[in-house]
């Protein structure tokens, strides 16, 4: 993984750098404050990484490993998109529901990435804790699979970020 993703994941995944906004809100009995679900493929020979990550403030941000000089692509959303905002808040409350039947990590904690391709992992965070669930993404497309919804939000957010206007760099 390289060292630019790195940086987002630990961003999302560490609820602290969310405590001075206003507007944060804590949801469920984990006062979880941040979603996120993480998905492996394979790019050739190398396993690469994509992350859903969404939070109470409304913010939402789509980041995957790829080729570039960074080896960072992704897109941030939300503010002015009512349908993107409503799903990735469904999204949350999916995260917070089924956090309990997660595995929980103190914060802070080394978050487990997806093992290799296929698998997905499934995550909700609050102030003290992360809480995390691998699966394949198969068994995650059935819909009587308990974390289809969860799973199911990530992948509408993504095809409604795709759906953004896309404005070009200031330097293009």
């Amino acid at each position: 993984m390289n060292k630019a993703y790195q940086n987002m994941r630990a961003f999302w995944l560490n609820a602290t750098n969310m405590q001075s906004r206003k507007g944060l809100i804590e949801i469920g009995p984990e006062k979880i404050v941040s979603a996120a679900v993480e998905m492996a493929f394979m790019d050739g020979a190398q396993l690469k990484h994509l992350l859903i990550a969404t939070n109470s403030l409304g913010d939402s941000s789509l980041y995957f490993e790829n080729n570039s000089k960074s080896g960072l692509g992704g897109m941030i959303g939300g503010h002015g998109n009512e349908k993107l905002q409503e799903t990735a808040a469904r999204m949350l409350a999916h995260a917070a529901k089924l956090a309990p039947q997660m595995t929980q990590l103190p914060a802070g904690a080394d978050v487990p990435t997806p093992s290799q391709a296929g698998q997905v992992v499934l995550l909700a965070v609050s102030q003290t804790a992360v809480f995390y669930k691998e699966l394949p993404e198969a068994d995650l497309r059935q819909p009587d699979n308990p974390f289809y919804p969860l799973f199911a939000y990530s992948q509408q957010v993504v095809g409604l970020f795709k759906q953004q206007p896309q404005t070009p760099p200031a330097n293009a």
